[in-house]
């Protein structure tokens, strides 16, 4: 009967393969693949809330680095039309001196771009109307820097370029007008002065384009660069700043007309009321309000000694077109005085395809948003006061992605679920 027993050495081999396998020491590979809500034991709940959408027509824009113009039109949104402002700077703090002997042979404006809306796929051509116009007064320091999303600075007749542009690999390039070689050509010109004399630009796309094009100013490539020759060399360069080491700022329009966010644009209504739907859009549009005051008091009475161990806000998505959406929203909390703050569980270090520290991001299989906001709930739990959590697109001031959430009242609402447990009078 031993023959029975007798198995091939090879087969042998096989079988203890998976059992030395499991002698191992666990480790953590694929842990950031598991969903939170199954790392935590307690009591699973859910809180509701009150909900509104706002005007964010006050977005501070001097000196970011990135600058987007464009228009679109959405039959939700209304129109909106982005321009760009920027100073012209030279290089170096001794000034200029471009002598009477210079004869400028061509102006060429660089913009490394960003972010093309609507997307295109890679390498493919875009043609764009371009608009460049010399600003009417110099664009210094102090008016730059306190120049909000609503305001506009004035353009002059002068334009630098009015044509039709190619968008190719990233960048734009553009040959300007003569009308800009007597404005950069200064003899003897201190650095205060060259910003005086050119004044600045502004930089759009021809009206009703439905783009919008997003240029990196943290870029060295983004640049003006002077292509010019004298009697004793014939080929010469000279480069002028506009990237972000010298002064620009943004200026957002928005027609809310026959929208139902009309009444909040025109004054009004303070708000629209958002039991059905919630709208997010960037560039100085709007942003939402939640507030859990009515959850805090009644879950404050009931649990007095809970622990709250896991929490996430999760903000279903009403609209379906997948083109229009951002990849994530950020969060804001308002307080008794001072300006809002992040969320403290905010996390901009997150990979957002895994679950491993997700904040915000749009999670496509489930159809919604998810942010962490474990300490913040504890620490509203623990004041039992909201003054309100504002919820906003991230790169507000320079990107054309906007969104709608469903509202306190639908099927499938924005709201808080967390993990929980207590002890009665402990």
């Amino acid at each position: 009967m031993l023959k029975h027993l007798a198995l091939p050495l090879g087969l042998l081999l096989l079988l203890t393969v998976p059992m030395a396998c499991t002698e191992k020491e666990q480790t953590s590979l694929g842990m950031d693949l598991q969903d939170p809500f199954t790392l935590y034991e307690g009591i699973r709940d859910t809180a509701y809330m009150t909900a509104c959408t706002i005007y964010d027509d006050s977005l501070w824009t001097a000196g970011y680095e990135y600058g987007i113009f464009g228009d679109y039109e959405d039959a939700v949104f209304g129109k909106a039309e982005a321009v760009v402002y920027s100073q012209i700077a030279i290089p170096t703090t001794t000034g200029i001196n471009l002598s009477d002997e210079v004869v400028i042979d061509s102006v060429v404006m660089t913009l490394v771009i960003d972010t093309l809306y609507p997307s295109v796929p890679d390498s493919t051509p875009v043609p764009l109307h371009v608009i460049i116009k010399q600003l009417d007064e110099p664009m210094m320091d102090s008016s730059y820097r306190m120049t909000l999303s609503s305001q506009h600075l004035k353009e002059s007749d002068v334009c630098f370029f009015d044509g039709e542009v190619t968008y190719y690999a990233d960048s734009l390039r553009l040959r300007m007008n003569e009308s800009i070689y007597p404005v950069l050509k200064q003899k003897d010109c201190s650095t205060e002065e060259f910003l005086k004399i050119v004044k600045g630009f502004s930089l759009r796309l021809a009206e009703r384009s439905d783009r919008m094009v997003t240029v990196d100013f943290s870029s060295s490539e983004t640049r003006l660069t002077l292509y010019y020759h004298t009697p004793m060399v014939e080929s010469l360069v000279y480069t002028f700043v506009i990237n972000s080491e010298t002064g620009h700022c943004m200026h957002f329009n928005h027609d809310y007309s026959g929208t139902v966010l009309a009444p909040i644009a025109d004054g009004t209504a303070d708000s629209l009321e958002g039991s059905q739907s919630l709208y997010l859009e960037p560039l100085g549009g709007t942003r939402v309000r939640l507030n859990l005051q009515p959850f805090l008091n009644s879950f404050r009475k009931a649990h007095p000694w809970a622990v709250v161990h896991y929490a996430e806000l999760q903000l279903p998505v009403s609209d379906v077109d997948d083109t229009k959406r951002p990849l994530r929203l950020l969060a804001g909390r308002n307080n008794a005085q001072g300006p809002m703050t992040m969320v403290t569980d905010a996390d901009f270090t997150v990979n957002p395809y895994t679950y491993g520290g997700f904040g915000g991001y749009y999670n496509k299989e489930k159809g919604y948003y998810r942010m962490r906001v474990t300490r913040h709930l504890q620490e509203l739990l623990r004041s039992g006061v909201d003054y309100g959590t504002e919820l906003y697109i991230d790169a507000r001031r320079s990107t054309a992605y906007r969104t709608v959430l469903n509202g306190t009242a639908t099927a499938n609402p924005v709201k808080v679920v967390f993990v929980y447990s207590e002890k009665n009078g402990q």
